[in-house]
C-alpha cells in the first residue's frame, strides 16, 4: 500500500474509489485548492467470490483513514458482465431483463449506473453483499460502473469533435469509448494478453464505429508506456492516434495530477463537473 500523509482536514476534502478484482485504488484530494493530493493501491486477495467479498471489507476496515468523514465519496466498480441502455429502458424495470439476455450467467446482484450528461445507463452484476457493505460503510457514497466516468468524459470533452475513439490502457485489460459529437456510439471493456491483440480489437471497434481515418482522433490515457507503445503501433493505421493530455480541469483537482492513475482523475472530475 502506498499512503502520503495529507493534511487537510478530511471533511473539506474528497475521496474517489476504484475497485477491481485484484485492488482497491483510492486518491483523496481538496476540491477547490491546488494541494497534492493522496494517492494509492490496496490490494485484495482472493481466489473466489465468496473470499474476494470478505477480502474488500478487510481492505477497507484494515485502512481506517477510508472512514474518515469526506465532503464527497464516489466509488467505481468493475464488473465483468454489463449492458449499456437507454435511461428509459432502466426506468421501466428492464435493467436486469436486458443483462439476462445478452449474458448466459448473470450471478449477484444487477447494479444500475447512471451516466451523467447521457440518457443511458449501465447495468452489471456485482456480488451480492458489494452494494450494501460499500453503502453502509461509506458516507452517502456515490456507486459507479468503472465505464461511467469514461463515457462522462468523453462526452463533455469531445463534444465538439466529429468523432474520437478514447482507450484507457491498463495492465490485461483496456476500457474504449468511442462518441461523435458529443453522442455515445461505444463503450466496452476488452482484456488482452498483448500489445497486438488490444492494437486489433481496437482497430475492429474503430471500424464497427464508422470512425473516419481522415479526419477522427484516436487517443490513449492510462498506463504510460502502454498507451504510448499502443498509439505508436496504431499509427501506421491511424492518422490522429496520439496520448492524451492531461486536461486543465485536472488541475483543479491536484497539483500533481500528471502522475496520478487517469481513472482516479475521472472520477474525480465526475464528481465536480
Amino acid at each position: 500500500m502506498i499512503h502520503d500523509n495529507n493534511t487537510s482536514p478530511t471533511q473539506q476534502q474528497s475521496l474517489v474509489i476504484d475497485i477491481d478484482a485484484q485492488r482497491l485504488s483510492y486518491m483523496i484530494y481538496h476540491p477547490r485548492g491546488n494541494e497534492p493530493a493522496t494517492v494509492g493501491q490496496i490490494l485484495i486477495n482472493a481466489s473466489n467470490q465468496d473470499e474476494w467479498c470478505k477480502a474488500l471489507e478487510n481492505a477497507v476496515y484494515d485502512n481506517p483513514f477510508l472512514l474518515e468523514e469526506f465532503n464527497s465519496c464516489i466509488i467505481a466498480l468493475h464488473a465483468q458482465h454489463f449492458a449499456l441502455m437507454p435511461q428509459e429502458v432502466a426506468e421501466a424495470g428492464l435493467a436486469k431483463r436486458v443483462l439476462e439476455e445478452s449474458f448466459s450467467s448473470v450471478d449477484g446482484e444487477v447494479f444500475t449506473s447512471s451516466i451523467k450528461g447521457l440518457d443511458a445507463v449501465i447495468a452489471s452484476d456485482v456480488p451480492q453483499a458489494v452494494v450494501p457493505f460499500l453503502q453502509r460503510t461509506f458516507n452517502s457514497p456515490t456507486l459507479l460502473h468503472h465505464l461511467a466516468p469514461l463515457c462522462h468524459y468523453c462526452h463533455s470533452a469531445y463534444a465538439e469533435e466529429n468523432g474520437c475513439m478514447h482507450v484507457l490502457v491498463e495492465k490485461s485489460e483496456a476500457h474504449v469509448v468511442a462518441t461523435r459529437q458529443g453522442k455515445l456510439l461505444l463503450a466496452n471493456t476488452l482484456r488482452y494478453r498483448t500489445l497486438d491483440d488490444l492494437a486489433y480489437f481496437v482497430l475492429n471497434a474503430w471500424q464497427s464505429c464508422k470512425m473516419n481515418n481522415n479526419s477522427d482522433k484516436f487517443l490513449t490515457s492510462g498506463d504510460n508506456e502502454l498507451r504510448q507503445q499502443l498509439a505508436q503501433n496504431l499509427r501506421q493505421w491511424l492518422k490522429y492516434a496520439m496520448p492524451e493530455v492531461i486536461p486543465a480541469q485536472a488541475l483543479a483537482v491536484s497539483r500533481n495530477a500528471a502522475s496520478i492513475p487517469f481513472n482516479l482523475i475521472l472520477l474525480a472530475l465526475y464528481e465536480n463537473n
